[in-house]
């Protein structure tokens, strides 16, 4: 009997450190998919015309477009509206809940008259829980949870 009490305290106390290495190793996964989906958005959405002149100026919805399909690819879902400002996408598998991507453009000047696009990505989404006891725990409403990203990134023409 002492060892099966003894087998549950410790399932409880290893859980959350479990969940803890599991978040972590999500937090790396979103950033480094927000990062990836961003140079591949950022090669494919420069408008050409302007580059002659080392300007960055880029098509919004060629990036929100090319942003979706990377970012949708890479966590194995689909983007609901791939072309309008916040990005939302749906899980096809339940690995994952609902993601929601915001994408705000900014133009400005770089250290010559050269104009910079300024990209500020934040992704957001509730966590959802790997292990059985954090699930319980998180039933409901009330997920204590939030597995949310904010990076800057600069688009620029280098000669």
């Amino acid at each position: 009997m002492y060892i099966i009490v003894a087998v549950i305290f410790v399932s409880i106390l290893i859980t959350p450190i479990v969940e803890v290495f599991c978040l972590g190793r999500d937090r790396v996964l979103l950033s480094s998919t927000m990062y990836n989906s961003f140079r591949a958005a950022r090669e494919s959405s420069y408008s050409y015309m302007y580059m002659r002149e080392i300007d960055a100026v880029a098509d919004e919805e060629v990036f929100l477009r090319s942003f979706a399909d990377t970012f949708a690819a890479s966590y194995g879902m689909y983007c609901i509206s791939p072309a309008s400002n916040p990005l939302r996408f749906v899980p096809m598998g339940g690995d994952y809940n609902d993601f929601e991507v915001y994408v705000d453009f900014r133009d400005g000047t770089a250290d010559g008259d050269a104009i910079v696009t300024f990209v500020t990505i934040t992704a957001r989404s509730e966590y959802k829980f790997r292990t059985v006891y954090m699930r319980m725990l998180s039933f409901g409403e009330t997920n204590p949870c939030l597995l949310q990203r904010t990076q800057a990134y600069t688009m620029k023409v280098t000669n």
